[in-house]
């Protein structure tokens, strides 16, 4: 089988295979004339595991997750009545899944991370692994608060809310570095 040829967009720097490329381009719409040849570095083989881009769409899950508990575990603080009940059970089924995501994105990571690199200890990579760890305590904190304590006093509703700001944190730092990484591949 034939290597696939690629093309690079010269403005925008969107690459993509050419036989795809129509009248402009599909990231920021300049005409077609604007692309050139492209060589993809990366083995078939390689390419095609990368472009099912698992670990960017695991990560999503655990981001989404923590994101949406933190204004969970602020209104938990007034609700009242109805509304209460609804939040501690979005907060308790969010809050114990939470971990079990934060551990497959974690996953994705590793895979992710070989195949591009082809090691794991790299700086940044390792700078990756450390935040990713800490993202996981913090969700299994909550998770445990939520098991254990429940969120019914003030102190617990308090300490899953800095859990979740906590992960929430590690979260858009994880983020911050893994943008840049998004192209980024060893060759071969």
């Amino acid at each position: 089988m034939a290597k696939k040829a690629y093309v690079r967009c010269r403005a925008c720097g969107y690459i993509m295979e050419a036989a795809k490329l129509g009248d402009a381009c599909p990231a920021c719409g300049v005409p077609a004339k604007q692309f050139e040849p492209y060589d993809d570095k990366v083995s078939d083989k390689r390419r095609r595991l990368m472009d099912l881009h698992i670990h960017p769409i695991v990560v999503h899950l655990p981001q989404a997750f923590v994101a949406f508990l933190l204004p969970v575990g602020i209104l938990l603080f007034f609700a009242t009545g109805a509304l209460r009940n609804l939040l501690l059970g979005t907060a308790t089924v969010l809050g114990v899944v939470l971990p079990f995501t934060v551990a497959a994105a974690f996953s994705a990571g590793l895979f992710d991370g070989k195949l591009r690199f082809r090691r794991l200890t790299t700086a940044v990579l390792r700078r990756k692994m450390l935040l990713g760890g800490l993202f996981f305590l913090a969700s299994c904190g909550g998770a445990l608060v939520v098991i254990l304590a429940g969120l019914e006093t003030i102190g617990a509703i308090l300490g899953f809310t800095l859990l979740n700001v906590a992960g929430l944190g590690a979260a858009m730092a994880l983020g911050t570095l893994g943008g840049p990484l998004f192209l980024a591949k060893f060759p071969g």
